[in-house]
C-alpha cells in the first residue's frame, strides 16, 4: 500500500550514529556499508526519522506506513522489534528508538543532513594482488551476483561452484560474498572423514556462525526448529536439552528437514539469507538429503544457497551429491558454475598484476601455461618462484628462471618441489597439521609432535604471512576459547602431505593426534565423537575406535540421523575381530549391535536388518548380562518380535528381562519385560494375563526414576495406559478404558511427545472400532494422519489407512474403504510389520460385505483366519467368525451362519473376554438361534457388566430381552 503523500514529498536524508539513511534511494548504510532492511521496517524508520525527538503515536504510525486497514497494533509492534534488531538497538537501553509505554515510539538519535556519497575515483582501486585474485572469472561472478539478485527479490537459489582442487572456487566465493556488504551470511566446511562424520556438520557450523553473529536466532530456533537447537547444546540448559530430548523421542529425519526449511524461510523474512557450504564432495549423507530438499521447497524466499565441490570427486565416486545435482539440473532447481583453467590471455593478465615486468615476455605466459595447464593454483606457486629466484639473482631472464624450475606436469609434483624448500621442523609440523584434518589448531599439533605450543603458533602465522601453505584463523574483536583452527590454502596440499608421509608413520601420528583431541575433549571442548574414531582407526588402535564408533553412532541417533548410525556400526563391526579384549569386544559388540537395530528400525522398518543386528547382541547378553543398554536392547528386541508378528520369540526376550530384572533389581528390565508381555498377551487373545502383565508394570515404571530413551515406543506411561484400555473393554469395562485413555491423551499432551500422540490415537481408534463408532474412527484417523504428516511417523501411516478405510466402509464408500484398508495392508505387510494384520484382513472381509461382494469378502475372510493360524494371533478371532457368519447369511446359508456364530462365542469364552461373549449372544438372539440358556445367559452377562449398559451391544441386548 503506497504511504501518504506527505511522507514521499518529504523524503528523509539524515545521518545519525553509525548510520546514514536517504528514502528517495531506498538506501541505509552502516558505516558506509549497505545494511539490508525490509521495505516495511525501512518506511517506520523513515517516518520516526522524519520527526526526531517527537512521540509519534501507535495510530499516526500505523496510518503513516500501512495506512491502517486490516492491521492490528501487533503488526506494528513486530515491526520495531525488527527494526531495532537489525539497527542493534536495546529496547531496555535504546539509543535510536524509544518505547513509550502504551502511546507510541520516539526517535532519540541526534539526526543531521548529509549529502550523498560520491563515487570513487575511477582510478581508486585495491592492491594489485586483490584485483589479480579475480582474474578471468568476471562472468562467474556476474551469474553468482544476479543469482544473489533473484534471491533478494524473494526467488529461493541454489547455485553450484563446480571444479578441480586449485581452480579457484573458494576464491570465487570470498570475492562474490565480500561484495555484497552487510548481509547475513552463515558459511561451513565439509571436512574429509572416515565413512559418513558427523551429520549435517557443515549445516551446523554454519547455523552456530549465524547464532554468534545474531542473538534473536536461537529464539527464532525454539520457536520453529528444536530438533536443530538441540544439536546446538551450548545454546539451551542442560534442563531444556532433557526436555526437549523427551519432546522429540521418536521422530524422523524428515522433521528436521522440514524444520530447517521453515527456519529459514522465517529468517529470510527480516533480510536475505546467504548459506555458504564449500567441499560437498566430502559431505555426510545428511547434509545432501537437507540440500535436496531445501531445493524442491515450494514457495518464495529471500535465499541462496551456495555451495561448492569437486566435480571429478562427485562423478567418478559415485557421491550421492551426483544423482541429486543431475535430478535438481533436469529440474531447473539449481544452476551450476563450472571453472575452467586459465587461458593463456588471462595469465597474462595475471602475470601483469603480480609483475609486470614478466607479462611483457610472451615466452614466459607462453611456458607457464603449457606447464601448469591454467590451473590457478598451479600458476600462482609457480610464479612466487620465479619472482623470488629472479629477485636472488639480480634480475635474471623470466624465460630462464622458468627454464631451470623443474615445474611437473602436476600438481603433486610442484607441491613436491616446494616442501623441499620448508625445513626439517616445518615439513613435519605441516605433515602432522595434515594429518589432522583440513583445518587443525596449534595446540593439538604441537602435542602430537610433543613440541612447545608457542613455537608451533609462531611457525604457522610465519607460514601464513608467506600465503603459500596455511591461512591463518579469523579472529574477533573478542578472546576466543577456543582457540580458532588454522587451514591448509589448498585440500591438494594437505592431501599430498599426507600422501607423501609413510603409512606406518602416518598410523602413529593419527594416534597422537588422536590421543591429543582425546585430551581437549576431557578439556571441555567440543568435538564429534567421529572424528576421534577416525583417527584411531587409522592409527591401528582399534579399542580406542570402536569406543568412539559406538559414541559417534549414538550422537547420529539422537540427531535423527539412522543412515549415519548404521554406516558408522558397520564400520566398526569390522574393526571388532582386532580388538583384543574379549570382555571389552563382547561389551562393544552388544552397544554396536543394539544401535545398529534402533538404527535399521526407524531408516528401514522392522525388516531383517534390524531383528539380526538385535538379535546378535541378544546372543551376546550371556556373556555381559550388566551391560548398561540390556534395557534398550531387550525392550528394542521384544518389541520389534511382536510388531513382526513372531510372538512366541517375542515371549522368551521378556522371560529373559524378568529373570535379568531379579537379579539386578533394575525395574527398567522389569517394565521392558512387561510392556512386551502385555502386547503379546493382547495380541493373542488373553486379555486377563495382558492386563495383569501391564498392570504389574506401573509399580514398575513409579520405581524407575528415569526411564530411557528406548528407541522405539512412545513413554512407557502413555504406553501401558493405552493397552491397558483395550483389555478392560475387552473384559467389558468401557467405562474405565475411555478413562485410562483420557489419562494416557493427557499425558501423551503434558509430555509433547509425537509417538506418544500417535500411540494414543491408534488405541483409541481400536476401542471405538469394537464400540462400531464409525464418526469417531473417522476423527481418530484423521488426527492419526495429520500427526504422521507433520512428524515423519512412518510406523503410523498404515495405521491412519486402516482406519481412514474401516470408517469410509460404514458411511457408504464400501468399496473405496476396501481399497484404503488393503493398500495400507500390503504397505505394512511389506516393510515386516505383520501384528494385526488379521484384524486389519477383517477390516478388508468387512467392507467388502457391505459393498455387496461376498464372495470377495470371504476370500479376504481366508486370508485373515490363515494368519491366525500362522502367528496364533487371536485378538479379533471372534469378530472374525462373526463376519463368516454374515458372509453366510448373505449366501442364505443359515445353518452355516449359525455355527460360525456359535463358534465365536466359545471363542469368547476360551479368552475370557466378556465383551466379545456379549456381541456374539447379541447375533444369536438376533436372528433366533438363541436357546433358553443362551438367553439366560446373555441378561446374566448385562447384570455383570455394567460398565456396558450405555453401548450399543448392550442395547440391542436389552430391546432382544425384552
Amino acid at each position: 500500500m503506497a504511504r501518504p503523500q506527505s511522507a514521499v514529498s518529504n523524503p528523509v536524508r539524515v545521518r545519525f550514529v553509525e548510520f546514514e539513511l536517504d528514502e528517495a534511494n531506498a538506501s541505509l548504510l552502516r558505516d558506509g556499508k549497505p545494511l539490508a532492511l525490509a521495505p516495511t521496517p525501512f518506511a517506520l524508520l523513515c517516518a520516526l526519522a522524519r520527526q526526531p525527538g517527537t512521540l509519534l503515536t501507535k495510530d499516526a504510525l500505523l496510518d503513516e506506513v500501512w495506512g491502517h486497514q486490516f492491521v492490528s497494533e501487533s503488526v506494528l509492534k513486530t515491526a520495531v522489534s525488527d527494526l531495532r534488531m537489525a539497527l542493534g538497538d536495546d529496547p531496555r537501553q535504546p539509543r535510536l528508538i524509544e518505547t513509550v509505554p502504551r502511546r507510541g515510539y520516539r526517535f532519540i538519535a541526534n539526526p543531521s543532513a548529509f549529502a550523498p556519497r560520491s563515487p570513487p575515483p575511477a582510478q581508486a582501486q585495491g592492491p594489485a594482488q586483490d584485483a589479480s585474485f579475480f582474474i578471468g572469472r568476471a562472468d562467474a561472478l556476474a551469474r553468482l551476483e544476479r543469482a544473489w539478485q533473484a534471491a533478494a527479490d524473494g526467488q529461493r537459489r541454489l547455485v553450484w561452484v563446480a571444479g578441480e582442487p586449485g581452480i579457484g572456487k573458494t576464491t570465487l566465493i570470498d570475492r562474490f560474498a565480500s561484495g555484497l556488504g552487510d548481509i547475513a551470511c552463515a558459511r561451513g566446511q565439509c571436512v574429509e572423514h572416515y565413512g559418513t562424520g558427523e551429520p549435517y556438520l557443515p549445516v551446523l557450523e554454519a547455523l552456530a556462525d549465524l547464532c554468534r553473529r545474531d542473538s534473536a536466532l536461537p529464539a527464532l530456533l525454539r520457536a520453529v526448529a528444536p530438533t536443530w537447537l538441540l544439536q546446538l547444546p551450548w545454546l539451551s540448559s542442560a534442563e531444556e536439552r532433557e526436555a526437549l530430548r523427551r519432546e522429540l523421542a521418536g521422530v524422523g529425519p524428515e522433521r528436521m528437514l522440514r524444520e530447517m526449511g521453515e527456519l529459514l524461510d522465517r529468517y529470510a523474512e527480516r533480510r536475505p539469507l546467504l548459506l555458504v557450504i564449500e567441499d560437498l564432495h566430502w559431505s555426510d549423507r545428511s547434509t545432501i538429503h537437507l540440500l535436496d530438499y531445501l531445493a524442491r521447497r515450494r514457495g518464495g524466499a529471500r535465499i541462496m544457497w551456495l555451495a561448492s565441490f569437486r566435480l571429478a570427486e562427485v562423478v567418478a565416486g559415485d557421491h550421492p551429491l551426483n544423482r541429486v545435482r543431475h535430478e535438481l539440473r533436469l529440474q531447473r532447481l539449481c544452476e551450476e558454475i563450472v571453472l575452467d583453467p586459465f587461458s593463456e590471455t588471462e595469465i597474462a593478465d595475471y602475470v601483469a598484476g603480480q609483475a609486470q615486468g614478466f607479462a611483457a615476455d610472451e615466452g614466459f605466459v607462453h611456458a607457464l601455461h603449457e606447464r601448469t595447464d591454467g590451473v590457478p593454483l598451479f600458476v600462482a606457486s609457480v610464479l612466487v618462484d620465479v619472482i623470488a629466484r629472479a629477485a636472488q639473482g639480480g634480475g635474471a631472464l623470466p624465460g630462464d628462471a622458468l627454464a631451470k624450475l623443474p615445474v611437473p606436469e602436476n600438481l603433486a609434483g610442484i607441491i613436491d618441489h616446494f616442501l623441499a624448500r620448508l625445513d626439517v621442523e616445518e615439513r613435519a609440523m605441516l605433515a602432522t597439521a595434515a594429518v589432522c584434518g583440513s583445518e587443525f589448531r596449534a595446540e593439538t599439533v604441537a602435542q602430537a609432535l610433543e613440541r612447545d605450543a608457542g613455537w608451533v603458533a609462531e611457525a604457522c602465522e610465519r607460514l601464513a604471512r608467506g600465503h603459500m601453505w596455511v591461512t591463518a584463523p579469523r579472529r574477533g574483536g573478542e578472546d576466543v576459547a577456543p582457540e580458532p583452527p588454522y587451514a591448509f590454502r589448498h585440500a591438494f596440499f594437505r592431501e599430498i602431505l599426507y600422501e607423501r608421509t609413510p603409512a606406518t608413520a602416518r598410523a602413529q601420528v593419527h594416534r597422537k593426534v588422536g590421543a591429543a583431541l582425546e585430551a581437549e575433549r576431557a578439556r571441555g571442548r567440543a568435538l564429534p565423537a567421529a572424528e576421534l574414531a577416525m583417527h584411531f582407526d587409522r592409527g591401528r588402535d582399534p579399542a580406542a575406535a570402536l569406543r568412539y564408533y559406538a559414541q559417534a553412532a549414538e550422537a547420529a541417533l539422537m540427531q535423527l540421523s539412522p543412515v549415519e548410525c548404521m554406516e558408522l556400526t558397520g564400520r566398526a563391526l569390522l574393526l571388532l575381530d582386532q580388538a583384543t579384549d574379549v570382555a571389552e569386544r563382547d561389551s562393544l559388540d552388544i552397544t554396536l549391535s543394539t544401535l545398529r537395530g534402533v538404527a535399521a528400525f526407524q531408516a528401514h522398518g522392522v525388516g531383517s536388518e534390524a531383528k539380526d543386528a538385535l538379535r546378535r547382541a541378544y546372543l551376546l547378553l550371556d556373556r555381559v548380562p550388566q551391560h548398561p543398554a540390556r534395557g534398550q536392547l531387550l525392550h528394542g528386541l521384544g518389541f520389534l518380535l511382536s510388531i513382526r508378528g513372531e510372538y512366541a520369540e517375542a515371549l522368551e526376550v521378556t522371560q529373559r528381562a524378568v529373570a535379568l530384572s531379579a537379579t539386578t533389581q533394575d525395574p527398567v528390565l522389569l517394565l521392558t519385560a512387561c510392556t512386551v508381555e502385555g502386547e503379546v498377551h493382547m495380541m493373542q487373545g488373553r486379555p486377563r494375563r495382558a492386563r495383569a502383565a501391564i498392570e504389574r508394570a506401573l509399580p514398575a515404571l513409579d520405581a524407575a526414576d528415569t526411564v530411557p530413551d528406548l528407541g522405539f515406543v512412545a513413554a512407557p506411561q502413555v504406553m501401558l495406559l493405552a493397552q491397558l484400555a483395550v483389555q478392560l473393554l475387552h473384559l467389558g469395562m468401557p467405562r474405565q478404558a475411555r478413562a485410562l485413555l483420557r489419562q494416557a491423551h493427557a499425558r501423551a499432551q503434558q509430555l509433547r511427545q509425537p509417538m506418544a500422540q500417535m500411540v494414543v490415537l491408534w488405541f483409541d481408534a481400536l476401542l471405538e472400532v469394537r464400540l462400531g463408532n464409525g464418526e469417531s474412527v473417522a476423527r481418530l484417523a484423521d488426527e492419526l494422519q495429520a500427526l504422521v504428516e507433520e512428524f515423519g511417523l512412518g510406523q503410523g501411516r498404515a495405521a491412519a489407512g486402516f482406519f481412514r478405510g474401516w470408517a469410509q466402509a460404514r458411511r457408504g464408500e464400501a468399496l473405496d474403504g476396501y481399497r484404503v484398508i488393503r493398500e495400507a495392508y500390503e504397505r505394512n505387510t511389506a516393510s515386516g510389520m505383520r501384528a494385526g494384520g488379521s484384524e486389519v484382513l477383517g477390516y478388508a472381509a468387512e467392507a467388502l460385505l457391505l459393498a455387496g461382494e461376498a464372495d470377495a469378502a470371504e476370500g479376504q475372510l481366508r486370508e485373515a483366519l490363515r494368519f491366525v493360524e500362522t502367528h496364533g494371533e487371536r485378538v479379533y478371532l471372534a469378530q472374525l467368525l462373526l463376519t463368516q457368519a454374515a458372509i453366510a447369511r448373505a449366501r442364505g446359508q443359515a445353518a452355516a451362519a449359525e455355527a460360525s456364530v456359535r463358534s465365536a462365542l466359545q471363542e469368547a469364552r476360551a479368552q475370557e473376554a466378556p465383551w466379545h461373549e456379549l456381541v456374539a449372544l447379541v447375533a444369536l438372539c438376533e436372528h433366533g438361534e438363541a436357546k433358553p440358556a443362551e438367553r439366560k445367559a446373555l441378561a446374566a452377562l448385562l447384570e455383570a457388566l455394567p460398565e456396558a449398559a450405555e453401548t450399543p451391544p448392550a442395547a440391542r441386548a436389552r430391546a432382544l430381552l425384552a
